[in-house]
């Protein structure tokens, strides 16, 4: 963590321009050794990606919606002017920089989340070239890549190697040298989709615990310590029956046991280094993720411990927004929610497994917000030129705001928190698995019934993930499919 920077970064929106945007997991000794710089370029920077004229073209987006969960729409390509907003008003001067730099201008459709690979076959039937790009959710993602209505990302001009790309999350979704998804500054979208926790600053305060920003720079902010402090806050009411007024140690939703697991180091899928080879691994973690679900699940030895929030009245942030709540386990979608409320809160990434993991603690979702190219799409020159050139412009304008925005607050600035988002985003890893939602919707069913079975839940259901895997390896290959 690098204290003075955060610090100087929560004091003026010029030094936040400088943030470092790579989206890898990165040992401080190959920093040390002098491996290449990260931040990010200010506007003042000559662009890497040369002005030219693209003839006027309009370059249009098909975008999935998020059933009607307005914080997952994509609100930073298409805009209607200046309006204040932090994102749209950059997003705007990003569309703007295009019509006078490269002649050209962006067009925005949105879709349902489940019409978008239609709309792909049926341009892909028709030979029709109706939209040059695409962004979708992961789980959506695989429907087109395996129905084959995706271009090969590498049948364009584009260089991964720039900042403005996530290559940790490109370098994942590629499968026997193919790749047919994009993750990049062409829209921040896909930051709203990576799981944090949010703290109850007071109860921590009040109830003299650790402090949860220490716990993380000393690489003890684990589950289980996690959990030590929400009983804490759980005996504060001798009422184990949960009422409203009731206090919590944690409060989560189904999807976030998915974010528990992978932030516990927990694998569904395992990519060889050497020779790409993916395999199925879940099972291999079956020991932690039953200790996982028990604690999660078995209310009768936690008293007020938890509270799933699909079995209240309230969601998640509702539940945390009544000040009795230390723990949220949760995703940077909820920002907007966090914002407005009267909790003094702070940020900060899902808690590892043990004190002793060095693996990565943070995740993308299975509604990470993906760039597909059509197969109907052939104008490759100028279709590479522009993506670059949006992505780039994207980093230096528009990304810089979207950090401004998740933290913005009524009272001040919390640096820490700050400091923390960074950790989170510069610790961001990419399990297929969980990218694809190979075994997403099965895990999230645990939650809802609190089954803690684990073996049932493994044997029943391997099937089906090995299928998926199959499919996603078919997709990317011509010969046949691995079995794991």
């Amino acid at each position: 963590m690098k204290k003075t920077i955060f610090k100087l970064l929560a004091l003026t929106l010029a030094l936040l321009m400088l943030l470092p945007l790579t989206m890898a997991c990165k040992k401080e000794e190959e920093q040390q050794q002098g491996g290449e710089s990260n931040s990010v370029s200010t506007e003042g920077d000559a662009p890497h990606v040369p002005p030219q004229d693209l003839g006027g073209k309009e370059f249009e987006f098909a975008t999935a919606k998020w059933h009607t969960y307005t914080p997952l729409t994509v609100i930073d390509i298409q805009t209607e002017g200046q309006t204040g907003d932090f994102i749209n008003d950059a997003a705007h001067d990003r569309n703007m920089y295009m019509i006078e730099n490269f002649n050209c201008t962006v067009k925005q459709i949105d879709f349902n989340e489940q019409e978008v690979a239609t709309k792909l076959q049926q341009n892909a039937m028709a030979g029709d070239d109706a939209f040059d790009f695409v962004i979708f959710r992961g789980r959506e993602y695989i429907a087109a890549m395996n129905g084959g209505y995706l271009a090969e990302a590498q049948n364009f001009n584009l260089n991964f190697e720039n900042p403005w790309w996530d290559k940790n999350a490109i370098d994942a979704m590629t499968i026997n040298n193919k790749c047919f998804g994009i993750v990049g500054d062409v829209t921040t979208n896909h930051l709203n989709a990576v799981f944090m926790t949010a703290f109850n600053k007071t109860l921590v305060e009040n109830n003299k615990l650790d402090n949860p920003y220490e716990l993380v720079n000393r690489g003890d902010w684990t589950f289980e310590k996690m959990i030590m402090m929400s009983k804490a806050v759980a005996a504060l009411d001798s009422d184990p029956s949960k009422t409203k007024d009731s206090y919590l140690g944690i409060t989560y939703t189904s999807e976030t046991v998915v974010g528990v697991l992978a932030g516990c180091g927990v694998k569904v899928i395992d990519k060889n280094a050497g020779t790409g080879e993916l395999s199925l691994i879940y099972s291999d973690y079956q020991s932690n993720i039953q200790d996982i679900f028990r604690a999660l699940y078995d209310e009768s030895h936690a008293a007020n411990t938890f509270r799933a929030a699909f079995y209240s009245e309230n969601n998640d942030v509702e539940i945390f927004n009544r000040n009795k709540v230390l723990f949220a386990l949760t995703a940077t979608h909820v920002a907007g929610f966090l914002r407005s409320s009267d909790v003094e809160y702070g940020i900060l990434p899902y808690p590892k497994f043990t004190d002793t993991a060095d693996y990565c603690s943070s995740t993308a979702g299975n509604y990470s917000a993906i760039l597909g190219i059509p197969l109907s799409n052939t104008n490759v020159d100028v279709c590479s030129v522009f993506l670059e050139a949006y992505a780039e412009q994207g980093q230096q304008r528009v990304r810089p705001q979207f950090y401004e925005n998740m933290l913005l607050r009524k009272v001040g600035r919390d640096v820490d928190s700050f400091e923390m988002l960074q950790y989170i985003y510069e610790n961001l890893s990419y399990d297929v698995g969980v990218v694809f939602g190979i075994a997403t919707k099965e895990t999230m069913a645990t939650g809802k019934s609190l089954d803690t079975d684990v073996a049932s839940f493994m044997s029943t259901n391997r099937p089906t993930w090995r299928k998926n895997l199959n499919d996603i390896v078919k997709a990317h290959e011509d010969k046949a499919p691995i079995e794991n």
